[in-house]
């Protein structure tokens, strides 16, 4: 394998997050594209988001739970309808994360429960939290691309 291959194949793996406070997505962005070599698109609106979402392939997506005008949850699930004939070659919506509140907390469980959410990050994030929910998501993008 060339090196040019090499780094075509680390930057396949591209996530979308989406949430409308800019610190956290500056957080976000800084911690995927400098520790762990990611291509990251970032924004603080969900319609935005959406746009992206229908423009380039992604393999994760990280939305707010509670963003104004298209909640994290309704996006998805706009997403999960359209992504797949959207996009040639792919079979289904890449995955989520959720960013919520502590006030979340009592309804992690009932999100969870959706196989496609991977996880569910509480603020205040911290990096090692971020990098592990992120590298996990990637272990099980690569298992069940091998799968197929």
């Amino acid at each position: 394998m060339s090196t040019k291959e090499s780094i075509e194949n680390k930057n396949s793996f591209r996530v979308l997050a989406s949430h409308h406070d800019t610190g956290t997505l500056r957080l976000l962005r800084d911690s995927v594209s400098n520790l762990l070599n990611i291509g990251i698109d970032t924004t603080p609106s969900s319609e935005y988001a959406y746009e992206m979402a229908i423009k380039r392939t992604y393999s994760l997506f990280i939305f707010g739970y509670h963003m104004p005008n298209l909640n994290g949850v309704l996006l998805y699930d706009l997403l999960y309808k359209v992504y797949p004939s959207l996009h040639e070659g792919t079979r289904k919506c890449p995955a989520v994360i959720f960013i919520g509140e502590e006030d979340d907390i009592k309804t992690t469980d009932q999100i969870k429960r959706d196989a496609r959410v991977k996880d569910i990050l509480i603020r205040p994030l911290s990096i090692d939290r971020i990098i592990g929910v992120i590298e996990d998501s990637m272990s099980l993008t690569k298992t069940e691309n091998t799968k197929i």
